[in-house]
């Protein structure tokens, strides 16, 4: 799990990056901490989500970088740049970034697994290991 937080931790940065070099908000500086603070905040929790579900794949991890992108243009809609430019930056962005997420921490990962911490409704401690996701998609497609 260490390379997916090292994951999210570049793709914040390269949001906060973006931010800072467009000049969005009134202070630069500050606009690229609070979107750098926001793609963690939103994206630990995501990240536990996809775990539970077993969201791993490229086209998953894109999309739902375009979603973060979406979301990181909402404080700068009265910005210099109109919303329909940053809309289709932030989501071409994020698309590539969910890519680049997805070579950084998933590709070629056999560690990949969730943390223990991760409890099912009844109580259960439950972890979830590449190789058995890839054992349950074969017994389900039988």
């Amino acid at each position: 799990m260490q390379r997916v937080s090292l994951a999210l931790l570049v793709v914040a940065a390269a949001f906060a990056a973006m931010v800072f070099e467009l000049g969005l908000g009134r202070n630069p500086q500050r606009a690229a901490l609070f979107v750098f603070v926001g793609v963690l905040v939103v994206g630990y929790p995501l990240l536990f989500l996809c775990c539970k579900r077993g969201w791993w794949k490229i086209w998953q991890t894109c999309f739902l970088g375009m979603i973060g992108g979406m979301i990181c243009t909402l404080p700068f809609t009265n910005g210099p740049f109109g919303i329909q430019f940053l809309l289709l930056v932030f989501v071409i962005a994020g698309a590539a970034l969910g890519m680049l997420f997805w070579l950084i921490a998933i590709w070629r990962n056999v560690d990949l697994t969730c943390p223990k911490s991760f409890c099912l409704p009844c109580g259960m401690a439950y972890r979830v290991a590449r190789k058995a996701m890839l054992r349950r998609d074969q017994f389900q497609s039988k």
